[in-house]
């Protein structure tokens, strides 16, 4: 292990922290580093964060250590003025991902970019979404941008092969131990060059199976937030409550849009439409609802 962005993080400015920086596994930033070589002759470079299917198991927290290393070795390199900062260089939402790529690639180029919860947008299964195809569209487009892009999901199985295979440059699957006490315990990873991440996509993909090939490497990390750690988790609940909320919404547009084709286009009452639903479901629905659901949906289409 070697310590890192000493001069932004001098000692103290992490609990337990005794010396200036943090820690970083040194076969990591060896593969940072080749990258950071690269970077200036007009490359992008997209690397994969994911969690073997899990939550909460830290991805979050070595991407932004990542971005952070890298923030800091482009400015020491090359003289660059870089932003590292919650607001422009972590994204939630995949609808706003090009607009933070414009962003940074216009001013900042050789910045790194977080797309936090990529899986909500990227499962292949979701290939029609509007914001998948914003996504797609920016790995299209981004090389133009020169940036560092970190994809953060839970399942690496769920990404669109181009993106799996083709566009990244390497995987780290992060995971929890536990310990002699069965406490589980946060801070570790593997590692997959491009070959080896090829072959487990192949090879695992259809039973979700992370053994199917050979990792490059293992390491650990600790659990160090290079940004405000409250400021990161608010704005990452909004992220994901503005989500749960769009979702709800377009379920009740499918709802609405459905009561009006059995009332208007095949002639049920809401009468009858109340009860079969209360046949089907148990749930009492009130003749008002079917009607203001009805209502909606054409005022919303006119």
């Amino acid at each position: 292990m070697v310590r890192v962005c000493c001069d932004w993080f001098p000692k103290g400015s992490f609990p337990y922290q005794k010396e200036d920086g943090f820690r970083m596994h040194n076969l990591l930033k060896a593969q940072l580093d080749i990258l950071l070589k690269n970077i200036i002759n007009d490359w992008d470079f997209t690397i994969i964060i994911a969690g073997g299917g899990e939550v909460r198991v830290g991805k979050s927290v070595l991407a932004m250590q990542i971005a952070c290393y890298w923030a800091y070795e482009v400015e020491r390199l090359y003289h660059k003025k870089i932003l590292f900062n919650l607001n422009d260089n972590f994204v939630f939402d995949g609808d706003k991902l090009i607009e933070s790529g414009n962003k940074l690639g216009k001013d900042f180029p050789y910045s790194p970019l977080i797309f936090d919860e990529a899986g909500a947008d990227l499962e292949g299964r979701k290939i029609m979404l509007a914001s998948t195809s914003s996504v797609l569209d920016y790995f299209r487009e981004c090389g133009q941008y020169n940036l560092l892009n970190i994809l953060v999901m839970p399942e690496y199985f769920d990404l669109p092969k181009g993106i799996a295979i083709t566009r990244s440059m390497f995987l780290i699957d992060v995971y929890y131990l536990p310990d002699k006490n069965d406490i589980f315990q946060r801070g570790f990873f593997k590692f997959y060059s491009r070959r080896n991440k090829k072959e487990l996509y192949l090879k695992g993909k259809k039973e979700l199976n992370y053994l199917a090939a050979h990792y490059d490497f293992f390491g650990d990390f600790d659990n160090v937030y290079t940004i405000d750690e409250q400021e990161y988790r608010k704005k990452k609940q909004e992220a994901l409550s503005k989500r749960e909320s769009k979702r709800r919404s377009k379920f009740q547009m499918q709802r609405d849009a459905c009561w009006f084709l059995l009332t208007q286009e095949i002639g049920w009452t809401q009468e009858k439409l109340g009860l079969r639903m209360e046949q089907l479901t148990g749930i009492f629905v009130p003749h008002q609802t079917v009607s203001d659901g009805i209502r909606h949906f054409k005022m919303e289409n006119e």
